[in-house]
């Protein structure tokens, strides 16, 4: 395992927020261990804003919320901003609204692109209600409302706050962790990176120069990018054709080998805040392995 020490706390994942999941009961509510000071933001927030929020707060997802009730109108989430940038069908809002023009598409409101659907549960839902809604909608983050008709956020649970801590799980990081690993070479553009995390809906991407592993991309990485790059071009493709991952990348990644228990996740999370590890054997990426990894085997056996 390679850790640099320069890297704790300093993820470009997410930070490393108390553990509140101590233990793998499923029983009880959610809001006993749900995150009671709720980062929100209103739907007329600029998505280079909301970016910067999200980059500072190390959040993937934020409830968009009316600014006077509080009530859930939609979820700012890290993935569709990369498909704005390039990444997806999102993109067509530079080109058809704002003609190209990176700048003023960036400083338009978060509604244009938020999930205007999120999945929510009210404060008496269970558990494991919330488990089971994380594997099923693959999602990072539930907000918890009052009650199911006023919709006003009062806590967020999230995959950390339900990711199990043991001193082994009697698995092996081998039998839990993706094997289809997608990888990017340090010379990619960010509109290339952007494409290949929207398209595979992945949050990470190894860095890798002839099948040695170099460093690491994330979508925290990307939206740094976007909240507080100096733009000198207006059109979309020149601004995001012309820096490199080289030039945002991780280089100190901390990585696992197949034979580790899978218990050692959730501790490298907590203590590093990262979400997910390459698998090295022989100096070669075998997989990788994440919190969603942890909870679906756990879980789901």
């Amino acid at each position: 395992m390679t850790i640099g020490k320069s890297d704790i706390g300093k993820s470009g994942d997410r930070g490393p927020r108390e553990f509140k999941s101590h233990m793998a009961e499923r029983e009880g509510n959610v809001i006993v261990i749900a995150e009671k000071n709720v980062v929100t933001t209103h739907p007329l927030n600029s998505i280079r804003n909301v970016a910067k929020l999200m980059e500072e707060h190390d959040f993937r997802r934020i409830p968009i919320t009316d600014a006077g009730t509080n009530r859930l109108e939609g979820m700012a989430v890290a993935i569709d901003i990369l498909d704005f940038l390039g990444g997806g069908e999102k993109y067509n809002i530079i080109l058809k609204d704002y003609n190209g023009n990176f700048l003023s598409a960036i400083n338009c409101p978060i509604s244009k692109i938020m999930n205007p659907n999120p999945a929510y549960v009210d404060k008496k839902a269970s558990i494991d209600d919330v488990i089971k809604i994380i594997i099923k909608k693959k999602t990072s983050s539930i907000p918890i409302v009052e009650d199911l008709e006023a919709k006003k956020v009062i806590a967020i649970v999230t995959e950390r706050d339900v990711l199990p801590i043991s001193d082994a799980f009697g698995l092996s990081v081998k039998e839990a962790m993706s094997r289809k690993c997608i990888t990017s070479s340090p010379g990619m553009m960010i509109s290339d990176v952007s494409k290949i995390m929207v398209r595979n809906r992945l949050r990470r991407l190894p860095v890798v120069r002839e099948d040695e592993l170099i460093g690491i991309i994330t979508v925290f990485d990307v939206l740094r990018f976007l909240g507080y790059g100096e733009f000198k071009g207006v059109n979309a493709e020149e601004v995001l054709s012309k820096t490199r991952v080289e030039d945002i990348m991780k280089k100190k990644v901390i990585t696992l080998k197949p034979e580790d228990d899978l218990a050692l996740v959730p501790k490298l999370v907590k203590e590093t805040g990262i979400g997910g590890f390459p698998v090295i054997k022989n100096n070669k990426i075998e997989g990788i392995v994440t919190t969603s990894d942890v909870i679906r085997h756990f879980y789901m056996g």
